[in-house]
């Protein structure tokens, strides 16, 4: 009776950690082929294959959720979840140019670049939002609440200046020179801060908190990582696409730790931004706009 009394706790124990490895892999692997077929390979994609696909994966997630009310309810914020991640970034991809078509601006200049990601974040946005709201989430299931915000803002400014310093240091940004480099300040600012609010509220505000009862923190953490990392793999202004790719993944890392820890988004946010900051200028050379 005490060999079974210690084998049997280990044998449930040993299933529980392989569930829970099986449900995270899942986990990556859905939120990566969402991301994939609504983001980074969207491109490829034509207008109709687009529609088709984004119609297909809110249904598909909209019915989950709803026949999940009873026997499948622990899954329920997760189909939610994936629900928005497509809702959102459609809204943007679809009708995103209207802020720079409005101004009569093209992505060949800093001004239609920065209002272009602006319109796009909005829209991005104002679709999750919609669809907590629709849902009965809570905007504090977001991460968009206050936490603890002083720890927030703290570590956030900290790391937004220590970006700055870097990005300082690049000899792209030296050569440019003050002269020709702060007409773009607004332009840049508005870029970083639209993508680093869009993308932490897509990549972690939407999935740690409902990922974490299911795997864990920290597999919560490393699944939306992935994910984060993967969906920039058609990225064209990295010279060096698996560095890029590393980078995004430790930061991933870093950014959802510092969610989890801050209970908010604001300092994953703001240290986002200021390391949006090191490539921005590759990106507007890349789009022509310097």
């Amino acid at each position: 009776m005490t060999i079974v009394a210690q084998t049997a706790p280990s044998a449930t124990t040993r299933h529980q950690t392989f569930a829970r490895f099986g449900l995270f892999v899942l986990l990556t692997v859905v939120g990566f082929f969402i991301f994939a077929l609504t983001m980074t390979f969207a491109l490829f994609l034509s207008r109709w294959g687009n529609l088709a696909t984004r119609t297909a994966f809110l249904v598909i997630f909209a019915a989950l959720w709803w026949v999940a009310r009873h026997r499948l309810s622990r899954f329920r914020p997760v189909f939610f979840a994936y629900f928005a991640a497509v809702l959102g970034p459609s809204l943007g991809y679809l009708f995103g140019d209207w802020g720079f078509r409005l101004f009569g601006l093209t992505t060949q200049t800093p001004a239609g670049v920065a209002v272009a990601k602006f319109s796009q974040a909005l829209l991005t946005v104002f679709g999750i939002l919609v669809a907590a709201k629709l849902c009965g989430e809570k905007l504090a299931s977001l991460y968009i609440r206050k936490g603890r915000l002083i720890l927030a803002l703290t570590v956030g400014f900290i790391g937004f200046a220590v970006c700055v310093v870097l990005t300082f240091q690049q000899p792209a940004i030296r050569d440019l020179g003050m002269v020709k480099l702060l007409p773009l300040v607004p332009w840049i600012l508005l870029f970083v801060t639209s993508n680093a609010m869009m993308e932490e509220l897509l990549f972690r505000g939407l999935f740690l908190g409902r990922y974490e009862p299911l795997v864990g923190k920290w597999l919560a953490i490393l699944s939306t990582s992935l994910a984060f990392a993967l969906a920039h793999m058609q990225v064209s202004y990295a010279p060096d696409i698996v560095g890029f790719l590393t980078v995004t993944f430790v930061l991933g890392i870093a950014w959802g730790w510092l969610m989890h820890k801050t209970r908010s988004l604001w300092a994953s946010a703001l240290f986002h931004a200021g390391a949006d900051l090191l490539i921005i200028l590759p990106i507007f050379r890349t789009l022509g706009a310097v």
